[in-house]
This record gives C-alpha cells, sequence and structure tokens, in this order.
C-alpha cells in the first residue's frame, strides 16, 4: 500500500510515495508505536541504535530501551578535529549569545524568532528592507547585505562580537550559485572574523541524502542540490565548528506542530513545517554534541516513508530538551 502526498521543497513542488513498512528489523531494540493517519492507515514498530550504550528515556510520551549490541567509534579526521575543538571552546548559551542569522524570510525569519525569543541578540543578514519590521520588532537587528559580496559580509562581521552564524539562504533553481558561493563566502568571512560556531541549513536530497528522494524530484532540483552539496563539503574542511541541518518537504503557511526530529539516517525524508525547523536550530546551536554532525530533519508525523521511525528518536540526543 502506497500513500502521496506533496509539498515545496525549495520552492518547487514534489510528490513523495509512502511505502509499506520494511520486514526486516533494526539490529538494537526500541519501544515506540507510530501512526501517520493522515498519510497512511498502517502502524509500525521501529529501532533505534546508540552505539556502545544502553539507556532509556521518555521522546514524546514514549518510554523507550535502547540497547547497542557492537560499540563503534568511526570518527573521520576532520570531524574528531572538530569534536576536540568544540570540547575546548569557551561555552556560550542560546540565552546569552550572539548570532547571525543570514537569509530572508521562511526558515531566516522564523530562526530570528526562536533565537530571540529564546533569549539571544540576534541579527538578521537579508538583502532588503522587507522583513525589518518584523525583525526589529523582536528586538533583533537588521544588517543589509548580500552573500555574493564578501565585503558586505565582512563589515557585517566586524559589527559585532558573533557567538554563531545560521546560514539560511538559497537561491533555489532560478539561482544555485546562491545556494553554493553563498555559504562559501559566509565560512570564509566566519574564519576571518573568528566566529566558529556555524550552522548550515540546507535540504534533504543533498549529499549523501540523495537516495532519500525519488528520481523525479532530484531530476527538477538537481542543480540546486549538487550546489548544496559543494558547499557542505567546504563547511565539513573548515576548522568551524559546523552542524549541518537538512530540512525534508518545507509546509508553505503550516503552524509548528512541535514534533519536528533530528537524525543521522540519510535515507530518511519527510515533511517539516519551517518554524519546527527554526526550533531545532534553537534547540542545537551551542550543543557540543552536535559538532561536525549532519541531520536531517523531519516531523515525527510526517515521515515518507512510514516504516522509518526510529530515525526521530535523534539517537536519544536531545531526549532531556
Amino acid at each position: 500500500m502506497a500513500a502521496l502526498a506533496s509539498a515545496s521543497v525549495l520552492g518547487v513542488t514534489a510528490l513523495s510515495s509512502a511505502f509499506q513498512p520494511a520486514n526486516q528489523p533494526a539490529r538494537s531494540v526500541a519501544a515506540a508505536e507510530f501512526s501517520v493517519p493522515k498519510y497512511s492507515g498502517v502502524k509500525w514498530s521501529s529501532s533505534v541504535t546508540v552505539c556502545g550504550a544502553r539507556s532509556s528515556s521518555s521522546i514524546l510520551g514514549f518510554r523507550l530501551q535502547v540497547v547497542s549490541a557492537q560499540p563503534t567509534l568511526n570518527l573521520s579526521k576532520h570531524r574528531s578535529s572538530c569534536i576536540t575543538r568544540c570540547a575546548e571552546a569557551e561555552e556560550a548559551t542560546v540565552d546569552n549569545s550572539t548570532v547571525l542569522v543570514v537569509g530572508g524570510g521562511g526558515v531566516g525569519l522564523e530562526t530570528i524568532k526562536a533565537l530571540s525569543g529564546a533569549g539571544s541578540w540576534v541579527t538578521g543578514y537579508q538583502r532588503g528592507e522587507k522583513f525589518r519590521k518584523d525583525i526589529e520588532g523582536l528586538g533583533a537587528m537588521l544588517a543589509i547585505g548580500d552573500v555574493l559580496e564578501p565585503a558586505t559580509i565582512e563589515k557585517t562581521l566586524k559589527s559585532n562580537s558573533f557567538d554563531a552564524i545560521v546560514c539560511t539562504v538559497g537561491g533555489g533553481t532560478s539561482d544555485p550559485e546562491v545556494d553554493k558561493q553563498g555559504p562559501i563566502n559566509l565560512i570564509d568571512a566566519a574564519k576571518k572574523a573568528g566566529v566558529k560556531r556555524f550552522i548550515l541549513i540546507t535540504s534533504v536530497g543533498t549529499g549523501d541524502s540523495r537516495k532519500a528522494i525519488d528520481d523525479k524530484t532530484f531530476g527538477v532540483l538537481e542543480k540546486v542540490l549538487l550546489a548544496k552539496e559543494v558547499a557542505e563539503d567546504y563547511l565539513k574542511q573548515s576548522d568551524l565548528e559546523w552542524t549541518i541541518v537538512r530540512p525534508g518537504g518545507l509546509l508553505s503557511g503550516a503552524p509548528p506542530s512541535g514534533k519536528g526530529g533530528l537524525t543521522e539516517d540519510t535515507s530518511v525524508a519527510g515533511l517539516i513545517s519551517r518554524t519546527d525547523v527554526a526550533s531545532l536550530v534553537a534547540k542545537i546551536i551551542f550543543d557540543k554534541r552536535t559538532c561536525c554532525k549532519t541531520y536531517t530533519a523531519v516531523d515525527v508525523e510526517k515521515i515518507m516513508p512510514p516504516g522509518r521511525c526510529s530515525i526521530f528518536l535523534v539517537e536519544l540526543l536531545f531526549s532531556a530538551k
């Protein structure tokens, strides 16, 4: 049985399929059963793996028991060095920090709202004045500039001592250069200004998450997804304390559900509201456990395909938050 749903992904309407749950269980045990009546009438059990750990926790009201059979630790050179830097860095907190959020409306504006509401001193970096009233109404500031013009980025970074940068820029299929060179310019400027923490928002379908979307969707978005992949790779090779968040299909005008989740499973796709993406960013921005990791962000009730529910447990990373 299959269920179909459409959503706006990077401004393009994409059609996704939801399939039956897989018959093969994961290698570790878990304790959760979910249903997604809007997209499918099925229920399924799911599992999550936490390497080298045995723990239980309550996530979204479910008690979980997780057991790992084979502890492993496989870190690339750049990832292990990044984790060391994160551990040694002076600690910043979301309620006592200065953050530059780069990008116009959508996820960018929602991230400004989320961080301002959490107590951060936020500056929004955008190309125009369109959202000035919204931004200043939140107690945040607006800096005008263009990510394709490095001098304007450097000028903004000199205006304050920023603890972190959140990059949400995207030119879509009409201007994929923004998705590639924009983040690269920001990364270079961050290094020059001494800003260590960098969160990059890209998209499901980028890099090793290609398998999470169907061929038709990839064909429509290929240029922009490949541009985002270049930016991701550039960030991973930098000496910054980076985290990459790949949202699933962004629901236009959808209210937040409060059920957004993160996973390192690159085979997962789904839907999520922009507000829920922003909330996840606010939760992880200064969490050292997220350094040098790439996550998919989706709503727990809007997974596609079904049968992959374990991905929302985030390896118990945020179970206490």
